[in-house]
């Protein structure tokens, strides 16, 4: 599984830790569920639908601007596979710097205590800078899981994000 952190589109301020649990549905199509971590217990939040570079250059641009890049998230650290072993989780990063996902939470960040979803699902995206997440939150994060995000950062310095088609990352 992932973990990675999600943010409301537009809103950078209301930072979400989510673990995506994910299938394979072919070489160009990922498809997870979204879990809280903030929540006890975990609420299945939403969905990722996680694409190729292929894939999304066949999306009009008005579709791709409810996607956004995985390049930042990969190099940054901020993406992770707790407990997985340095070379996988390598590995599998290779693939996914160049991918888009579109998520959507049906539990929303406002309704996260109350003991159903409510109201309109939210779309979020991901981050694409250091300087739009608190390092409190990455820090907390860390401390869940018992991982460094700097220290993956470092190990992931040899993968090169590709440049983002355009239309992704819209909210900026």
């Amino acid at each position: 599984y992932l973990n990675g952190f999600h943010f409301l589109s537009g809103n950078t301020s209301v930072e979400l830790s989510a673990n995506h649990y994910c299938t394979i549905l072919s070489n160009d199509f990922l498809q997870c569920t979204v879990y809280n971590t903030a929540t006890t217990p975990k609420h299945l939040v939403g969905i990722e639908y996680i694409i190729s570079p292929a894939l999304f250059e066949t999306l009009d641009l008005q579709e791709r601007q409810l996607w956004h890049s995985h390049s930042y998230e990969v190099t940054s650290g901020f993406l992770i596979e707790p407990g997985m072993p340095s070379t996988i989780d390598h590995t599998i990063m290779e693939i996914l710097v160049g991918t888009y996902g579109k998520t959507a939470h049906t539990w929303r960040y406002d309704a996260k205590d109350l003991p159903v979803p409510i109201g309109v699902p939210e779309l979020v995206m991901g981050y694409t800078s250091d300087s739009q997440i608190t390092p409190e939150f990455v820090t907390a994060r860390d401390k869940l899981f018992g991982t460094n995000t700097t220290a993956i950062k470092e190990s992931r310095k040899d993968i090169c994000a590709p440049e983002v088609i355009e239309g992704a990352d819209s909210w900026k």
